[in-house]
């Protein structure tokens, strides 16, 4: 199906002053997007300091009636950012869906508005032209038309086109415009909370922007749900791996390093006023943490996402370690949650699921700061559980606490990389067992036995000096000599040790000799 109706402007529109973003009063743009039964494909202004008639599509849900919103109804708005594929059709039909599950009757498509916001690129148009995939040439207005380069609309990066116009348009001022349009009291005077949502891309998109994003003072409680992000901005200029082959690890999008040189004219203030500010203004925001228990991926493109962990799950947790996760009074507007959900690297699973509709339609939904606490139990890490369930919060993940040869103990799943971090592999075979690996250590006179990719089994008695402790979960290989067991996993040791093992030293920089030497 082909949304190709001409819209007029939205009666409501006049309530709010005509300099800020408007839905519905953007140019009309000829499209062969997808039709996504419950909504339709709507035109907002963007408003720039040299056009005040930028055009972003979007997709919006109709109410119940099958018409438009009548917005003194609406309690609630979600904008959902579209992943990689740049497929908000999908992500508008997943959300929909969500919704639908709900199971309070006060929840549905005439209480909620969802917005799911087209931030197309250079591939979705012909040549010579800024149209976006599907966009017929000649026909309706499409000068206006707002398309990003490349991914950058992920990291707020400035828009490509129109170039007929200015290109000062970053895909985060976007999400600001979005938020001041729906915290309008006069035209949504029930609206209790705003949630931008992201899965996947998506998910990057919304950890950035809570990071720099500052969309003014906004009377209505703003939430980001921060769905298996691939990578994150690192809010400090260590990382909890090596970074000694990756010499841009902390360049922007993954740091702050070289964030003016990105495209973009979003946060310059703010990234230059130092990490500090910006850790506090990430701190301020409320932000909801999806994270797939089965998605264990890695789409990385460059080496700085691998040294914050091997794969999405390990740079989660490694993150929250890093950056405290909080909820100090769940009724507030700046409590944080953490959410682990049975699936895998499934956007629609995770926001259907129990978890994700708490967050994105349910919690806060009368305005008095009720909401869930977090989902997912056991859980994995300490520090993970900011807002506990008081019924489950004692529970935690099953620790091997037997004691094996030499009286080694479990000390944890850890980093192998190199320089490695034990350097003796004492076998590697069909038959391995943590009950055998640690009997070989112990003989040769060994402290520590580790355990790696499932068939290998390395002995010491010290760590390699960049050796890291890691979530458990990294370390995922069943024993090839008992399934039952777990040994390690790619590039992961399980670490069994006669007391805390002892990491070697970072070796010192060598002095340098005087000249008349």
């Amino acid at each position: 199906m082909r949304f190709t109706t001409a819209f007029a402007a939205f009666s409501a529109v006049a309530l709010i002053n005509p300099s800020n973003a408007q839905q519905y009063a953007g140019d009309v743009i000829q499209n062969t997007l997808p039709g996504v039964p419950g909504a339709e494909i709507a035109y907002w202004k963007i408003k720039d300091t040299k056009s005040s008639n930028l055009t972003l599509i979007n997709y919006h849900n109709y109410g119940k009636n099958g018409k438009r919103q009548d917005t003194t109804k609406v309690k609630r708005a979600v904008v959902i950012i579209h992943g990689l594929n740049r497929d908000p059709g999908t992500y508008q039909s997943n959300m929909l869906s969500a919704l639908a599950q709900v199971p309070l009757s006060e929840i549905n498509t005439d209480s909620v508005a969802i917005v799911a916001p087209y931030f197309s690129n250079g591939n979705d148009k012909n040549i010579g032209y800024p149209w976006v995939e599907g966009l017929k040439a000649g026909q309706g207005s499409i000068s206006n038309a707002l398309v990003w380069p490349g991914s950058q609309w992920s990291a707020g990066g400035n828009n490509q086109y129109p170039w007929t116009s200015s290109k000062n348009i970053s895909s985060y001022a976007v999400l600001d415009q979005m938020i001041q349009y729906f915290d309008n009291k006069a035209m949504y005077p029930n609206l209790n909370q705003i949630v931008i949502a992201g899965h996947s891309l998506g998910g990057q998109t919304v950890q950035r922007y809570a990071a720099i994003g500052q969309p003014g003072n906004v009377q209505t409680p703003v939430s980001y749900w921060v769905g298996n992000p691939n990578s994150l901005v690192w809010l400090s200029t260590d990382r909890p791996l090596s970074t000694a082959s990756c010499p841009t690890y902390d360049n922007y999008r993954e740091g702050f390093t070289k964030f003016a040189d990105y495209p973009m004219t979003y946060g310059l203030s703010l990234v230059n006023s130092g990490r500090a500010n910006i850790l506090a203004n990430f701190n301020s925001k409320a932000i909801n943490w999806a994270r797939g228990t089965q998605d264990l991926g890695d789409d990385s493109s460059s080496c700085a996402p691998g040294t914050a962990g091997a794969n999405r799950n390990e740079r989660f947790f490694n993150f929250i370690k890093a950056f405290p996760v909080s909820c100090a009074d769940s009724t507030s507007g700046n409590c944080d949650t953490v959410d682990f959900v049975n699936a895998g690297h499934d956007g629609g699973a995770m926001m259907a699921s129990a978890a994700g509709q708490a967050r994105l339609f349910i919690d806060n939904w009368s305005g008095n700061g009720t909401r869930s606490p977090d989902y997912g139990y056991p859980r994995q890490q300490v520090g993970d559980d900011p807002f506990p369930n008081p019924g489950l919060n004692g529970s935690s993940s099953a620790i091997n606490n037997n004691t094996y040869a030499g009286n080694m103990t479990y000390q944890g799943c850890w980093s192998d990389q190199s320089i490695r971090t034990l350097s003796n592999m004492t076998y590697q075979g069909s038959a391995n067992t943590i009950e055998s690996c640690t009997a070989a250590c112990d003989s040769g006179n060994n402290t520590i036995a580790g355990l790696e990719s499932g068939n290998q089994c390395y002995c010491g008695s010290r760590l390699g000096y960049m050796a890291q402790p890691v979530i458990d979960s990294s370390c995922a290989s069943p024993c090839t000599g008992n399934a039952s067991e777990i040994c390690g996993g790619g590039n992961r040791l399980s670490l069994f040790s006669n007391g805390s093992p002892i990491v070697n030293a970072a070796p010192g920089t060598p002095e340098v000799i005087g000249s008349d030497w």
